[in-house]
């Protein structure tokens, strides 16, 4: 009875144990890297895609700095920024999405879901 009481002590500690790992979180720059590629939007291959980010959420910033008091234009102005390095409007309107989600997301309410 004692033998029963001790392994099935040590299966619940183990159990405990295995359950009690630590899950890989996903750090914000892993988080948009994956979702740029999941959605195809395309960059050269060694693109440091977290820094591109950046720089849209630095770029829809300063023109919504410029454009207080309306942002549609500001928006707009990214949008076709993008569009002239390569994107396509949905793939530009995309990546401002995932940049402003993961890096400024002070700037959601100018960008829509």
């Amino acid at each position: 009875m004692k033998h029963r009481r001790v392994v099935a002590a040590i299966i619940a500690g183990g159990i405990a144990l295995g359950m009690a790992a630590p899950a890989h979180a996903q750090t914000t720059d892993e988080a948009f890297t994956a979702a740029v590629t999941k959605l195809g939007i395309p960059f050269a291959p060694n693109t440091d895609l977290p820094a591109v980010g950046k720089q849209v959420c630095e770029l829809l910033t300063s023109s919504l700095a410029a454009n207080s008091v309306n942002p549609v234009p500001a928006v707009r102005g990214v949008v076709t920024q993008l569009s002239s390095r390569g994107l396509d409007r949905a793939q530009a309107g995309s990546l401002l999405k995932l940049s402003v989600q993961a890096y400024c997301p002070q700037q959601a309410r100018f960008v829509g879901r």
